[in-house]
Formats: structure tokens, C-alpha cells, sequence
């Protein structure tokens, strides 16, 4: 099979200050393209290396619906994941790894590859990055970051404010931040993320919809949330 043609590279992503999220577990609803269920996602992190993981379980016998982790180091531009790995019910494990020692960004399955710029994210590692960006006190009405997902697709991402929203959670309401992306194409991915300030910029409701597919997945924070295990 001939190897997939590299994408345009476009411009670097900005460096933007952070102040890591204290490590944390927060417990999530999830809506998986019509299954239900339930998701921990657990940030963890000694100042030098971090780990993120989400694990989402539903149906009979707790069924594995998603499975993802983000491992890498701490550097001046927040998060630099160096593996990223991503399985989905109970499908073949795919993974992006970020080989910042040649600078490229390559994949478990197609064969194109990205540059491994500084703040350079995956498709869990962002969350991560922009609740630090947000910690460090980040005014602007936008924050832009290059995300790859473990399938090779990959590109900028432009997460704009939107006018803040109240929520009603089980923790009571709360005013959240909206900051969303928007598609960049009819078969682009609508990502939106419910944020509390209050809580460590995580998302009170997290849903990316696939606008041509009808396809969404979507997390509702369930409780407070916890110190990991």
C-alpha cells in the first residue's frame, strides 16, 4: 500500500503561560453515539511527567466503550505528550507518538506524520492543556492548539469564548465557561467544553459532534471531584 501524502504543516500553534491543574479523578455520564454509561478521568502529575487517562464503561457487563491515556513530560509550553493511545469498544489499540527527538509526530496505522511543535496536543492531552492555559490566567477570546488524534488526523484547533453559561449539575449550578471549536469543514468535528473555573477549568459538560454523521460523545460531570487514586 502506498504511503498517505503528507499533509500541509501550516503555521506553528502559539506558546501560550500555564499553571498545571492540581492532579485530580472527576466521574462523568457518558453518551457514547446512543450508549450510556459512566467515565473516570484521572490527571496525575509530579511536575515533571504527567499521565491522563479516560475510562468509559457501559452496557451489560461493564463494557468497555472508550479507553484512552496521554503520558509525556512538563515543559515551557505546558503539556509535551510523548504517546497517546486510544481503543474504542473493545477495537484495535491505535496510537500517536510524539518523536520529539526528530521532531515529527508519526502513527501506529497510516503512514503521514506531523511536526511535533511545542504545545502540541493529542485528542485527550488538550483538556489538559487549556485548563492550564485558563489557570495561568488567559484573557483572550480565543486559544489556538494543533491536535492530533491517534487515527492520524491532525490540524489546528481554534477553541473560542463564547458568553458564559449557567449549568445545573448535581453539584448545584454552575457558571461555566463555553469554549468551543468549531468545524473546519462539512465533515469536520464540532467540539464544545463546559468549563468551571471553580473546579480547575475541567469541563462540567464536555460533547464533540461529527455535524455530517450525527455522531456525538459527550461526558456530564456526575460529582465533586477527587483526589486520583
Amino acid at each position: 500500500m502506498p504511503a498517505a501524502a503528507a499533509p500541509p504543516e501550516g503555521d506553528p500553534p502559539p506558546v501560550y503561560p500555564t499553571q498545571l491543574p492540581a492532579p485530580v479523578q472527576l466521574r462523568y455520564a457518558l453518551r457514547y453515539n446512543g450508549r450510556a454509561g459512566e467515565a473516570l478521568l484521572t490527571w496525575q502529575h509530579d511536575g515533571e511527567r504527567y499521565t491522563l487517562a479516560l475510562d468509559g464503561r457501559g452496557g451489560s457487563g461493564d463494557r468497555s466503550l472508550i479507553a484512552q491515556t496521554s503520558q509525556g513530560v512538563l515543559d515551557a509550553a505546558g503539556l509535551a505528550p510523548e504517546r497517546h493511545l486510544d481503543r474504542r469498544r473493545g477495537g484495535r489499540q491505535q496510537a500517536a507518538n510524539f518523536r520529539r527527538d526528530i521532531g515529527r509526530i508519526a502513527f501506529s496505522g497510516p503512514a503521514v506524520d506531523y511536526p511535533a511543535w511545542p504545545g502540541a496536543q493529542d485528542r485527550l492531552s488538550w483538556l489538559a492543556q487549556l485548563a492550564a492555559i485558563l489557570g495561568a490566567g488567559h484573557a483572550g477570546p480565543e486559544v489556538q492548539l494543533f491536535v492530533v488524534d491517534a487515527r492520524g488526523a491532525g490540524g489546528p484547533w481554534r477553541l473560542q469564548r463564547q458568553p458564559d453559561q449557567r449549568l445545573d449539575t448535581p453539584m448545584g449550578e454552575v457558571l461555566s465557561q463555553l469554549w468551543q471549536r468549531d468545524p473546519p469543514r462539512p465533515e469536520g468535528l464540532l467540539v464544545q467544553a463546559w468549563l468551571d473555573p471553580q473546579r480547575g477549568h475541567w469541563p462540567v459538560l464536555l460533547r464533540f459532534t461529527a455535524p455530517r454523521s450525527g455522531d456525538v460523545f459527550e461526558l456530564r460531570l456526575l460529582a465533586e471531584p477527587q483526589p486520583p487514586p
